[in-house]
């Protein structure tokens, strides 16, 4: 079975599989059977598969620690061992002994042997995926990674050209950066769609990270000049800031290499999409202000903040030059809505990626056809640009611990928006295609692609949103695309560069716009707005804090923002009140559920996070509060605390939850815990808080822990009788029925719950005939003998405050006479019917 269910189903779903198994060997040939190799091995999902091994010839735990380090392609093999006197062995377990465990073991060893020669191929093929994807290649899908690859080229010469021109570095380095990393990632990365190269926020993050970095000896002119010089250290001392530039490549390259060895792919996480957002933003306005100087004529002063630029802007508007102007906003106006026509009509859809090359194009040949726009009209073009082959630098760069204090922030800062982009692309991209992205794999080809690509002049580089986009539209099946894409690359700089003599300033500006007014999230600000105020505020500190402060320290921001919100939600643990539902066992939110009711003198509290020192107090506080308010409407004697998302305790948290039950004791009121995992239980017994507690205060469910605590409660009071409150057994037992009619706030229907004490077979025609008269039709209903649920609507909307208590009193009566009518009924000492009790909403 599972030989078959792993050929049919393992690789397209989450397979749980549970067997049976009589031995060992079988168990083991199994296990070979289903994880041998084949073609779609790297395709695996994450797997469980459960095993009970029903034999006494082992010893459990030995065979339980020597599975669960076996694991195939990551997926992890957890086993569950069932002894054979559960199953009713015990004629064969008495023959075990200590000497026939060590045999089997060593004989069971020896026969799970060819697992491991496979699983090493398997770790090989998925840290070298184009092993894997190579194999996978046919014609059909080479002659659309073919197409794909050489659409992504056309579209990234002139914006590799535009961002080396933001990361303050001569128009080729781009072009070199769109190159060799492309083709390194292709080898080692998962995404099948990314494109890697240069980016618009990567650029700026290192134009702004080593403005001033070069030292005196380096660039001794800049200094010469005070500092004053309106050149910045990049034109000055150009050699020296593209050297370290590429220095800046290699150390974000082990960066990411290091993340990947420690597993620091989660430490994205901490990044929340709102800070991420806003930063994304303020970037995307800098890029966009310190790009006008192009279409204005005008020089600008290098700077990273929006507020000098404005106001450079201003200074300057009578130095404005209208050729570059008017001939910007053309073609900014052309690039603009070839995006939307292209999204607007599928013919269209090549007329994307194809306008910015289009674009530059028609900017060449006007450029060189009307000399009077450049030699008149100071239409600024770019120049030569050097061609030929791509240098190697490995030896001109200076990696030293004292070089990267020097650029640390600016390394860090790239390294993390570099891999929080493309792993959000990669990720996104995967999902639309069925096929999964591991983390650390991304973080190795990244950084594989930056150390590979400084020793060929390129600066750092992550994934594109933009060129991913067109890579995924234009049919990219496997990661060859970005093969395709490097080696044309490499053909433009060695045999088309001296086209791009002509090619003006506003055209390479007007594709930088157009690139970056997609990442102006004020759609997000928006709806954040809307949905929860904390979060736009968070999403507006980080843009303002990146446009007026800096990008650097914009990300700086936006790190301890995040940080600091991770911290106030864990030291705030979510504390949820629970209750009742009507007619059952079943305990809810009072907050999820609309109609419920709680338990007299028994309050029921769920602590949804571990607690440690952090946030041990706070739950003590908040608990004292409850039970504060609680006292002022009816007497609390019992606290049940259900502790199922209680993961772990520190010592702390141990001595404030005996603090807790010492001081609710003094004022009569005993604490039980409920759900308590294993592991907390341990700490706990370990720390002597359990034994202060008491064992009997533990149970496996809330609703085994009320039920508890009400036969104390009347042991109790048995108790001052004369009775002995230990050996007394109480059953309590339902004799009225619940009857709730409430509004639901999330589902936005009337909800109507009814709790009987025994089945009434003619209660749901009844429930259907008043629904009906009352012009409601019913949604969703449930019947589980007793307890019966109906979510209603009246015109798609719920019911007023009118129709609610018509209905109460009409659902109460029928309820009321069917058990009146109906044999069995329950009866109190007079013969009387049992009273309807109606739920508190």
């Amino acid at each position: 079975h599972l030989s078959a269910l792993n050929q049919h189903f393992v690789h397209d779903f989450n397979i749980s599989c549970c067997c049976i198994v009589p031995s060992m060997a079988g168990f083991c040939q199994t296990v070979r059977r289903v994880y041998s190799d084949d073609e779609r091995s790297l395709s695996v999902p994450p797997c469980v598969v459960d095993v009970e091994l029903v034999s006494p010839e082992f010893d459990s735990e030995k065979v339980a620690t020597l599975l669960r380090s076996r694991t195939r392609h990551g997926l992890p093999l957890l086993t569950r061992f069932v002894s054979g006197e559960e199953h009713g062995n015990n004629d064969t377990s008495e023959s075990s002994s200590d000497e026939s465990h060590s045999s089997s073991m060593s004989s069971m060893s020896m026969k799970m042997e060819p697992l491991d020669c496979k699983d090493c191929l398997g770790k090989v093929r998925r840290r070298l995926p184009f092993l894997d994807w190579m194999r996978r290649m046919t014609p059909a899908s080479l002659q659309a990674d073919i197409f794909a690859g050489l659409t992504v080229c056309v579209m990234v010469i002139p914006q590799s050209m535009s961002y080396a021109n933001i990361a303050g570095l001569p128009y080729v380095y781009g072009m070199y950066a769109a190159c060799v990393p492309t083709v390194v990632y292709a080898l080692l990365g998962h995404s099948r769609q990314l494109a890697v190269g240069p980016v618009a926020m990567v650029s700026l993050i290192l134009r702004a990270g080593l403005h001033g970095k070069l030292s005196e000896e380096q660039c001794p002119s800049w200094y010469e000049g005070g500092q004053e010089l309106s050149e910045d250290q990049n034109l000055l001392c150009t050699k020296q800031y593209v050297i370290l530039a590429v220095t800046v490549s290699i150390l974000v390259g082990i960066v990411e290499l290091i993340a990947c060895v420690f597993r620091l792919s989660f430490l994205v996480a901490f990044l929340g999409h709102p800070v991420i957002s806003g930063f994304s933003t303020g970037s995307a306005i800098i890029i966009g202000c310190s790009q006008l100087k192009y279409f204005l004529g005008i020089k600008l002063p290098s700077t990273d903040l929006v507020h000098e630029l404005v106001v450079a802007i201003a200074e300057r508007l009578g130095d404005v030059k209208p050729a570059p102007l008017v001939l910007g906003m053309l073609w900014f106006a052309f690039l603009f809505s070839s995006k939307k026509l292209a999204r607007k009509y599928r013919s269209l859809k090549m007329l994307g990626p194809l306008s910015p090359l289009l674009s530059c194009v028609a900017g060449i040949l006007l450029v060189w056809l009307v000399p009077t726009l450049r030699e008149d009209w100071h239409v600024a073009h770019v120049g030569t640009v050097p061609g030929g082959s791509i240098p190697f630098t490995l030896f001109e760069l200076e990696v030293s611990w004292e070089q990267f204090e020097k650029v640390k922030t600016t390394t860090i800062s790239a390294a993390l928006i570099g891999f929080m982009e493309s792993i959000a692309i990669a990720k996104n991209l995967a999902g639309q295609h069925g096929y999964s992205i591991d983390a650390g794999q991304e973080l190795l080809a990244l950084g594989t692609a930056n150390v590979v690509g400084s020793m060929f002049a390129c600066y750092p580089v992550t994934g594109s949103f933009s060129r991913s986009a067109v890579a995924n539209s234009t049919g990219a099946q496997t990661q060859f695309a970005g093969i395709v894409t490097g080696l044309c690359m490499l053909g433009v700089l060695f045999f088309l560069t001296p086209l791009f003599y002509y090619l003006p300033m506003f055209a390479l500006a007007a594709i930088v716009l157009n690139s970056v007014i997609s990442l102006v999230a004020y759609d997000v600000a928006i709806e954040l707005w809307k949905v929860k105020k904390w979060d736009f505020l968070l999403w507006f500190v980080s843009f303002l804090g990146t446009m007026f402060i800096g990008p650097l320290q914009g990300i700086f921001i936006a790190v301890m923002m995040s940080l600091g919100l991770i911290i106030y939600e864990a030291v705030r643990p979510q504390l949820t009140v629970l209750w009742r539902m009507p007619g059952s066992n079943i305990y809810r939110s009072i907050e999820l559920e609309a109609s419920g009711n709680f338990v007299p003198s028994v309050f029921i509290v769920r602590i949804s996070s571990s607690l440690y020192f952090a946030n041990a107090s706070y739950v003590q506080d908040a608990l004292m509060k409850y039970l504060e308010d609680m006292d002022s409407l009816a007497k609390t004697e019992y606290l049940v605390l259900e502790c199922a998302g209680v993961r772990n305790l520190d010592a702390t948290a141990c001595e404030i939850l005996m603090d807790v039950v010492k001081s609710f004791r003094a004022r009569g009121i005993e604490t039980a815990f409920t759900a308590m995992p294993a592991r907390a239980f341990r700490t706990l017994s370990k720390s002597h808080t359990a034994d202060f507690i008491g064992g009997e205060w533990f149970f496996a469910s809330t609703p085994e822990a009320v039920n508890a605590c009400l036969r104390h409660q009347a042991a109790r009071k048995h108790a001052g009788n004369g009775c002995n409150p230990v050996s007394m057994q109480f059953h309590f037992k339902k004799s009225a029925a619940e009857v709730s009619v409430t509004n639901d706030g999330y589902l936005k229907q009337t909800q109507v719950t009814i709790g009987l004490p025994r089945p009434l077979p003619m209660l749901a025609l009844s429930l259907h005939e008043i629904f009906r008269r009352m012009g409601c039709d019913v949604v969703h209903s449930e019947v589980h003998g007793v307890f019966s649920r109906y979510n209603l609507v009246k015109n798609g909307e719920p019911l007023k405050a009118q129709e609610l208590e018509q209905l109460q009193r009409e659902v109460s009566t029928e309820v009321s006479a069917l058990l009146v009518s109906s044999p069995g009924v329950a009866s109190g000492s007079s013969g009387s019917p049992a009273s309807l009790q109606e739920g508190t909403p």
